[in-house]
Protein backbone atom coordinates (compact mmCIF):
# COMPACT_ATOMS: atom_id res chain seq x y z
CA UNK A 1 0.00 0.00 0.00
CA UNK A 2 3.29 2.42 0.95
CA UNK A 3 4.15 1.79 -2.78
CA UNK A 4 1.24 2.56 -4.52
CA UNK A 5 1.10 6.05 -2.29
CA UNK A 6 4.66 6.91 -3.67
CA UNK A 7 3.61 6.13 -7.13
CA UNK A 8 0.31 8.74 -6.78
CA UNK A 9 2.88 10.94 -5.27
CA UNK A 10 5.44 11.17 -7.73
CA UNK A 11 3.54 11.27 -9.99
CA UNK A 12 1.14 14.45 -8.88
CA UNK A 13 -1.77 12.12 -9.36
CA UNK A 14 -2.74 11.90 -5.37
CA UNK A 15 -3.82 15.68 -5.87
CA UNK A 16 -6.59 13.90 -8.19
CA UNK A 17 -7.34 11.29 -5.97
CA UNK A 18 -7.98 14.25 -3.22
CA UNK A 19 -9.66 16.40 -5.90
CA UNK A 20 -12.18 13.29 -7.00
CA UNK A 21 -12.97 12.11 -3.06
CA UNK A 22 -13.33 15.76 -2.69
CA UNK A 23 -16.24 16.38 -5.26
CA UNK A 24 -17.79 13.35 -3.96
CA UNK A 25 -18.20 14.45 -0.39
CA UNK A 26 -19.39 17.80 -1.55
CA UNK A 27 -22.08 15.92 -4.04
CA UNK A 28 -23.01 13.95 -0.87
CA UNK A 29 -23.06 16.91 1.29
CA UNK A 30 -24.70 19.02 -1.31
CA UNK A 31 -27.67 16.24 -1.06
CA UNK A 32 -28.59 15.56 2.24
CA UNK A 33 -29.10 18.89 2.62
CA UNK A 34 -31.29 19.29 0.15
CA UNK A 35 -33.11 16.13 1.09
CA UNK A 36 -33.04 18.13 4.56
CA UNK A 37 -35.02 20.77 3.46
CA UNK A 38 -37.52 18.90 1.66
CA UNK A 39 -38.45 17.10 4.70
CA UNK A 40 -38.72 20.28 6.90
CA UNK A 41 -40.99 21.16 3.90
CA UNK A 42 -43.24 18.48 4.07
CA UNK A 43 -43.20 18.45 7.80
CA UNK A 44 -44.38 22.28 8.11
CA UNK A 45 -47.02 21.32 5.49
CA UNK A 46 -48.30 18.45 7.79
CA UNK A 47 -48.29 20.87 10.91
CA UNK A 48 -50.35 23.49 9.16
Amino acid sequence: MNQLAEILRQDGKIWVVVAVIGVVLAGWLFYLLRIGSRVNKVKRRVIE
